[in-house]
C-alpha cells in the first residue's frame, strides 16, 4: 500500500446546527493527521472547536471554545500527530458565521 499525502480544505466555517465535517478517513484505511490550521478571517475574535468523531459516533474534543484573535491563525495540530482510523471524522465549529477557513494535512493509507 502506498502512503498518500492529502489535504482537506474548507472555507467560511461558522455557525451551523452541527460542526462542519472536514475529513473522513476512508474505509479500510488509517490516516495520520499532520497539521490543522484555522484562520479567522474576520475583524473580531471568534471561538472554535475541533472534534474527532471516532467511528462517526463517539465525539472527542481536540479543542473546545478556543479563541482565535481577529485576522490570526491557530495551529491546532502542529508537531504532534493524531492517528485516525477508518470512519473517523474530523469536524470544525465556530461561533461566528462564515468566519474561519481550515486546512488539514494528512498522510493517508498508512496501514501496515
Amino acid at each position: 500500500m502506498a502512503n498518500d499525502f492529502k489535504k482537506a480544505v474548507q472555507s467560511s466555517i461558522g455557525v451551523t446546527a452541527s460542526p462542519t465535517s472536514l475529513y473522513t478517513v476512508p474505509a479500510g484505511k488509517t490516516s495520520i493527521l499532520i497539521e490543522l490550521d484555522l484562520c479567522n478571517k474576520t475583524n473580531a475574535s471568534v471561538q472554535c472547536g475541533v472534534i474527532l468523531s471516532h467511528g462517526g459516533s463517539t465525539d472527542i474534543n481536540v479543542i473546545k471554545n478556543v479563541p482565535i484573535p481577529a485576522g490570526s491563525t491557530l495551529k491546532v495540530i502542529s508537531g504532534q500527530k493524531i492517528v485516525a482510523e477508518a470512519a473517523d471524522v474530523l469536524k470544525v465549529s465556530c461561533n461566528v458565521a462564515s468566519s474561519v477557513d481550515a486546512i488539514l494535512s494528512i498522510l493517508e493509507d498508512v496501514n501496515s
